[in-house]
């Protein structure tokens, strides 16, 4: 995606991995003796940083409550489901306090190595999120480039990730302040329910999901999760299964992987439409015959 100042080679800016590779072109090589030649590989400068492993909603709930995501908080909401009320539990207003809070008092590093890069080509095949920042005359301007993108990488993607706990963290306290009983039925259509676009709902609402999300993270369960719940009435349980399976080739950029995922959205898409002539053509595309 090209943002005029800078263009990613990989990713996608509305949901950033949290790695950060950032390369300034050179267009004309550096003097004999210059003393940015040891930080220069062919005609690029790049850095890197990776800032997805520090203060997740993991560490929030474990540092401010002495609780794990994928345990503590569960028996929580259990043992207010039990007592009929909050007795015991955590207090809604206590966390949503302690979250606005960290806005308060965090300051965020902001750290970046070099790295030496073959070509623009090595560097689109990098795991994270891969951005040029384009052309430069002077190693001065590209040196102040490289220092100063990930300053701006990494305060939108903490934006990102605290839009993102804000809203499991509201999710959890809903669950929380539920009357006792039965957790409420999901009111989210499936596969057999949906109306309107299903190939784009796929595509752009609910796989990202399992894309994006920190691998093995709660996030990325949840969005199975999600997945799952919504491909259930799917005549092919098998296609769902490689579909997941595919995720982490898709996590790597494996174009093959990514078209595999897309056959077999148009598949299930077809099915359900009763599209008989597509799904013939789809599934010899996938090789089934």
């Amino acid at each position: 995606m090209d943002m005029g100042l800078f263009r990613f080679l990989h990713g996608d800016p509305a949901h950033l991995d949290g790695r950060l590779t950032a390369i300034a072109h050179l267009v004309a090589p550096l003097p004999e003796g210059h003393p940015g030649a040891v930080m220069v590989l062919g005609s690029l400068l790049s850095v890197q940083g990776n800032y997805r492993d520090q203060r997740t909603m993991a560490d929030f709930f474990r540092s401010e409550f002495g609780l794990s995501v994928e345990k503590g908080i569960e028996e929580i909401i259990e043992q207010a489901r039990q007592n009929g009320g909050l007795e015991g539990a955590l207090d809604p207003d206590q966390v949503r306090e302690r979250l606005r809070s960290m806005g308060d008092s965090e300051f965020l590093p902001i750290p970046a190595k070099v790295v030496h890069l073959s070509g623009l080509d090595a560097a689109a095949s990098l795991e994270g999120d891969v951005v040029l920042l384009g052309d430069f005359a002077e190693f001065q301007f590209a040196h102040m480039a490289v220092n100063s993108f990930p300053i701006l990488y990494q305060a939108r993607y903490r934006e990102q990730e605290r839009q993102q706990m804000r809203e499991q963290i509201e999710g959890m306290l809903e669950k929380l302040t539920s009357p006792a009983g039965d957790p409420p039925a999901s009111t989210e259509p499936t596969l057999e329910t949906f109306q309107g676009d299903l190939e784009n709902h796929l595509l752009r609402e609910i796989l990202p999901g399992m894309f994006y999300a920190p691998e093995a993270s709660p996030e990325a369960m949840d969005a199975e999760l999600r997945f799952r719940t919504f491909m259930a009435p799917h005549l092919y349980p098998a296609d769902v299964e490689r579909m997941v399976g595919l995720v982490p080739s898709i996590r790597h950029g494996e174009s093959v992987a990514v078209r595999q995922l897309e056959l077999l959205v148009r598949k299930a898409v077809a099915l359900q439409r009763e599209d008989w002539k597509t799904l013939d053509s789809l599934r010899k595309d996938l090789g089934e015959g």
